[in-house]
């Protein structure tokens, strides 16, 4: 029974619905909220020794929209990896769970369904930190013996992200903008696997309350090109332009519904 869980990043828009997600499925479990700095070791060390004993880690706590990323790689790669060894470093005489949230940037771009073994080959500073971040865990959790699920997110999206996501990013556009204008968008031929955040929490949470172990895939299952996304958006009907190169990040989702006890519709 996992009854002291302790969560990271539980104020990003993610987290807001695994915390919601958790009153719903283990109602029974005191969840414990991180309110520090994890690129601080001795800061994350007094606070896992201020909660006391653990049984599960949600580990979402990361930078991760493009330009934050791009505009301070330093940033992003002190809290997506190093946050995540002093996370552990602090559970060192800990036998709790981990569920690290990391994402499909991890994968290189291939026609086709990806499934777990396909090739980590990130091509963003923001994959790459990820990647990190379970190359750590893993290695970390196999020498203290200790169970490590990595959940690797696809596309999310929610009303409430805000910046250089693409969701917002497009609502932006949409607004004041004339329904006969022509529309470009970048790599609108790209394949992605939408899924709301706050589905992606819930499977989130299952997977860190089953004894799920290795990589899995976060996603729906059912790919969808980015224009097809945009129109999904629109209050009108767009009249798109396609502009620049497109690539496919579609999830392969078998094993994900194999540990749930799903099947795809």
């Amino acid at each position: 029974m996992q009854n002291r869980i302790f969560i990271t990043g539980s104020g990003g828009i993610v987290g807001r619905h695994v915390l919601n997600a958790l009153s719903d499925m283990a109602p029974e479990a005191d969840v414990l909220r991180n309110t520090a700095d994890l690129t601080d070791p001795v800061a994350t060390a007094n606070m896992i020794d201020a909660a006391g004993p653990i049984d599960l880690v949600i580990h979402l706590a990361a930078i991760v929209p493009v330009k934050d990323v791009t505009a301070r790689p330093d940033r992003a790669f002190a809290v997506n990896v190093g946050g995540t060894i002093n996370l552990l470093s602090a559970l060192a005489d800990s036998d709790a769970r981990l569920l690290l949230c990391s994402s499909s940037h991890v994968y290189a771009s291939k026609a086709g369904p990806i499934c777990e073994t396909d090739e980590t080959e990130p091509l963003s500073i923001y994959g790459q930190t990820k990647r990190l971040a379970e190359v750590a865990a893993q290695q970390i959790c196999s020498a203290t013996g200790r169970s490590v699920c990595m959940a690797r997110l696809f596309s999310i999206h929610d009303p409430d992200q805000i910046g250089s996501f693409l969701r917002p990013t497009l609502e932006r556009r949409f607004s004041g903008m004339s329904p006969e204008a022509t529309f470009d968008l970048h790599g609108a031929g790209s394949l992605r696997d939408f899924l709301s955040a706050e589905e992606a929490a819930r499977l989130l949470v299952r997977l860190a309350l089953s004894e799920a172990e290795g990589p899995v895939n976060v996603a729906s299952g059912r790919a969808m090109s980015v224009a097809e996304f945009a129109q999904s958006l629109a209050p009108f009907p767009l009249n798109i332009r396609p502009m620049g190169q497109n690539d496919t990040l579609e999830a392969d989702v078998t094993r994900l519904l194999t540990i749930l006890g799903e099947s795809h519709d």
